[in-house]
């Protein structure tokens, strides 16, 4: 028989969570300035005291927000116990999120927004897992442990109050740009801006193309892509601004690999994520004129526009920033984000016992391992693998430090 054991799962719980607003948010409710909240005590305008002010507006009715996590999962070994399968199905809903919401003019502004419960986003997903282990060919003397897992998943923003369509106070601006709109339907840190065609080739392109602001031969020509009533109308302004991409990777995934021979012995992990974007903001600072006095420029800038090179990839090298250049977020400065790293690799010869006797040792062991020996991709920043700071603001690369190689040697001595 060559099923050995199967098991079915199935899972449900729910959380809360409280984390979006700060642990001191009652206490921080006030506060003092002497351009908001001073007081001429004696009347003199010399005993000028600060006082407190509102400066954020509470919500007594605000509560946790809820995650509900459900799974279904099938465990199960094969081939007398030599192949071991681990599935897990899941979804996790997370409602009533914390969230700053806009408020009218009318309200002043001085005091922050309250957190409101209002939004909902869904979180689903398929986990694999194989592991084998064994022997090549018998009495080869070769044994190999294999552990295989990958995971796929889905994000999106499921549900905001009633009449808007983003989170706007969640949507933040980087030197300028600002790439990130948490919008409904999309993920969390959705990429939005301008949709590049290319470069506007000469003035008889410009000329024919929709309106738009700082156009200009060498410049980016941008898609009207939409307009006030959800149609292209001819020029280029905010409507025009599309989804660009999620930096939430589709699949990770990783392989672990042991082989052993007598005494010698070779570990590797390899690891890949697969289906994401990247926003590289670094673009802005090497691929146009430099921005700052003395900034590195990239060597792509050697194929920026001319009139004799029209068929560049990088806009004209010019000293002025406007709307058709570096001052709006767009597709220009979107790249896949997908990389396989092989993250270890190391040698290890376990000493026979005529060697450790001597030494009255249980274990003598010499290694040599190499940490992030190499990365396959095809980004054009320092390091694919790029973070951010919250759950809502990820996937920037403003210049991220780059991952370190490493080598590393020793010996490990058991007495």
């Amino acid at each position: 028989v060559w099923i050995s054991d199967l098991k079915l799962r199935a899972g449900y719980g729910t959380m809360g969570n409280s984390n979006a607003v700060s642990p001191t948010n009652q206490y921080t409710l006030y506060a003092s300035a002497l351009g908001h909240s001073v007081y001429d005590i004696n009347g003199s305008n010399s005993s000028v005291v600060e006082g407190y002010y509102r400066s954020q507006i509470g919500n007594p009715d605000a509560k946790w927000e809820t995650s509900i996590t459900k799974n279904i999962g099938l465990d199960g070994s094969f081939f007398k116990n030599r192949l071991e399968i681990i599935v897990d199905l899941w979804q996790k809903d997370t409602k009533d999120l914390l969230v700053q919401l806009p408020l009218p003019a009318t309200n002043g502004f001085q005091a922050q927004a309250p957190f409101v419960n209002s939004a909902q986003i869904v979180n689903r997903g398929v986990d694999v897992q194989a592991m084998t282990s064994g022997k090549v060919n018998g009495g080869s003397g070769i044994d190999y442990e294999l552990t295989v897992n990958g995971s796929f998943l889905q994000n999106e923003i499921s549900s905001i109050r009633k009449g808007l369509s983003y989170l706007e106070s969640i949507n933040p601006g980087f030197r300028g740009l600002k790439p990130i709109r948490n919008q409904l339907g999309r993920s969390l840190s959705a990429f939005y801006g301008y949709q590049v065609l290319g470069l506007f080739k000469n003035a008889a392109e410009v000329g024919s193309a929709p309106v738009q602001d700082g156009a200009a031969p060498g410049r980016f020509r941008y898609a009207d892509v939409s307009g006030r009533d959800g149609k292209p109308d001819g020029k280029i302004d905010e409507y025009d601004r599309t989804y660009l991409g999620s930096p939430i990777p589709k699949f990770t995934g990783g392989l672990n690999l042991r082989i052993k021979y007598k005494n010698f012995e070779v570990n590797t992990y390899i690891y890949t994520s697969l289906g994401n974007k990247i926003f590289n903001q670094s673009r802005w600072f090497t691929d146009f004129y430099p921005s700052f006095t003395g900034a590195g420029i990239s060597e792509r800038v050697k194929d920026s526009w001319t009139p004799e090179h029209t068929d560049a990839t990088i806009p004209l090298f010019e000293n002025a920033g406007n709307f058709s250049t570096n001052n709006e977020a767009s597709s220009f400065y979107i790249e896949s984000g997908n990389y396989l790293r092989m993250q270890n690799l190391s040698f290890a010869y376990y000493c026979p016992e005529f060697v450790r006797r001597p030494l009255k040792a249980e274990r003598l062991k010499f290694f040599i391992a190499a940490n992030n020996l190499f990365t396959i991709t095809n980004y054009n920043g320092l390091d694919p693998g790029v973070g951010g700071n919250t759950d809502t603001v990820f996937g920037v690369d403003v210049g991220n430090y780059p991952i370190t190689r490493s080598l590393t040697a020793g010996i490990s001595l058991g007495l």
